[in-house]
């Protein structure tokens, strides 16, 4: 059977056969993946959402056997499955920003002119450093 052959089973029916035959599950992606994208992007950015999709399906790829079938349709599943990649997306977002804000801002770089008054400053502080040195009494 090729994905073309499934057009007008239902998901259930889809899951279920991909189950023996993996690659059918490619139907319930293309069926669905634009919605959950959508949805995805209005909460994470266009830029995360593209790696929570592909998470969404990886898992529920992985979870298909345990698919109800008495649902015909895989959306309400695979949001729910979204959505607690949001929540988790969220939660290491969080963490990674008090790490951040724990740490302190990175220190900055000297460019080059820093680092050249600061020998130019060095030099006049050493000859003024020769001269005191050189007063001094033994």
């Amino acid at each position: 059977m090729t994905p073309e052959d499934t057009d007008a089973d239902d998901d259930a029916s889809v899951i279920a056969r991909s189950r023996q035959q993996p690659s059918l599950f490619a139907v319930i992606f293309d069926r669905h993946s634009r919605h959950i994208h959508r949805y995805l992007a209005r909460r994470l950015g266009p830029t995360t959402a593209d790696d929570v999709l592909a998470d969404t399906f990886l898992i529920a790829f992985d979870k298909r056997a345990k698919f109800d079938p008495d649902r015909s349709d895989a959306r309400p599943w695979l949001y729910g499955i979204a959505t607690n990649l949001v929540a988790r997306q969220r939660r290491t977002e969080v963490r990674e920003l008090k790490l951040r804000l724990a740490v302190g801002p990175p220190p900055a770089e000297e460019g080059h002119a820093d680092r050249v008054a600061d020998q130019v400053s060095a030099q006049a502080l050493g000859r003024r450093l020769d001269r005191a040195l050189a007063a001094l009494r033994p």
